[in-house]
């Protein structure tokens, strides 16, 4: 019966081009073009009916599906979303935006879409709404000091290579909800072998308000304890974090405002985020920040460039380059804040993914910094190497 219908097509669809399209005509090729997998012509004839005003669910649904079916899953995004203009809750809209939202490696939009699912089709797809342990990683930092000083006299200026020790605990309590957690604890002997130790806590909530907006807060305790041959001094610091983003198409961006504040500090940031992902075999993926960091009545700027690519099937490489002075800098959404008694005045670096399996990924990275001491007013280079394995359950 179909190559029937192919052959009518063949010599009718001319004619059609020859007039204006209609609805029906439009729904009948294009179901046929969907049964018959015949994706490009598919795609065509809904530009073409777009382009003559002719719109609805099934032709959204279908040009999404051919989309998704040659892997262009950005586009086939784009077309679901339209469909579910016409009918918020189709769950077929909503499952091929799960589908999607996986292959780009976005489970907030991923686990977004389940939650506009039945109990049927949830569990269809196997996702359950709570996991308590959804990911657990692990972090160790190690940095080695070089001073480079301008006369011997610095050189008695001793300290130690600090380390930096870090666990974190992902949990899924909903299908739009996560919190993570984090516990992490950095030492170093510093001038004249004074003892310095900081023991922080972290915990992130990421509520998706939409299919492709989130909002996030975070609360860092940063306890620091600096023991000297005579006192110790412990001063106890709370940084509280907000950020609102947003993604489109290949696009995202994102706005972000912290506070920091101890005894002796109170820092206000505020950044603004641009990310663009080329659509290349190799993901390549491009991120400019912007921040503005205000304290003691004074404001800096710092600039962060980061360009990342998929070198290998399972291998993700990043480079980082940081412009400004990073003293009392948030970075990686309030879990890192830099507040050493040495700032650091640029830092460029690399980090390498392997993804080990669907539950397994490892992580190292390279950094290096200038670090300034402002009491003597010199540089002293600082190499730093991090290694990490994160665990999805």
């Amino acid at each position: 019966m179909y190559k029937y219908i192919i052959v009518f097509l063949f010599f009718v669809m001319p004619l059609f081009s020859q007039q204006k399209l209609n609805t029906v005509i439009v729904d009948s090729i294009s179901y046929n073009y969907y049964l018959n997998g015949n994706w490009n012509e598919l795609i065509t004839l809904g530009k073409q009916a777009n382009k003559e005003d002719i719109d609805f669910k099934y032709l959204q649904q279908r040009m999404g599906y051919a989309y998704f079916v040659k892997g262009n899953y950005f586009a086939a995004i784009r077309h679901y979303k339209n469909a579910l203009s016409f009918d918020a809750n189709d769950p077929i809209s909503h499952t091929y935006l799960y589908y999607s939202a996986i292959n780009i490696n976005d489970e907030a939009m991923a686990r977004y879409h389940i939650s506009k699912l039945d109990a049927k089709n949830q569990a269809f797809l196997k996702v359950k709404n709570t996991r308590l342990i959804d990911a657990v990683d692990i972090e160790y930092n190690h940095k080695i000091n070089k001073d480079y000083a301008p006369n011997e006299s610095l050189t008695s200026d001793l300290r130690s290579n600090p380390y930096y020790k870090r666990i974190g605990l992902n949990s899924q309590l909903g299908f739009r909800f996560s919190l993570y957690q984090s516990y992490s604890t950095y030492s170093q002997l510093t001038d004249y072998f004074n003892q310095t130790i900081q023991n922080e806590y972290y915990a992130m909530g990421v509520y998706s308000l939409f299919s492709r907006t989130s909002f996030m807060g975070a609360y860092h305790y940063v306890g620091t304890n600096i023991t000297t041959d005579t006192y110790s001094l412990k001063t106890p610091g709370n940084l509280w974090f907000g950020k609102l983003a947003h993604s489109f198409n290949h696009f995202d961006v994102s706005i972000s405002q912290s506070q920091f504040t101890n005894d002796s500090v109170d820092a206000k940031q505020t950044g603004l985020q641009l990310g663009f992902l080329l659509p290349t075999k190799s993901k390549i993926y491009l991120k400019s920040s912007l921040y503005n960091i205000t304290e003691s009545d004074t404001s800096r700027l710092v600039f962060n460039q980061t360009i990342g690519a998929l070198i290998a099937r399972m291998f993700w490489l990043q480079g980082s380059v940081t412009l400004g002075n990073l003293n009392n800098f948030v970075d990686n959404n309030a879990l890192y804040l830099y507040n050493s008694i040495y700032q650091t005045t640029f830092r460029t670096g690399a980090s390498l993914f392997y993804y080990l399996g669907k539950h397994l990924t490892l992580f190292t990275n390279y950094t290096f910094d200038k670090k300034l001491i402002i009491d003597t007013q010199y540089i002293y280079k600082q190499h730093s190497i991090t290694g990490g394995i994160v665990w999805k359950f």
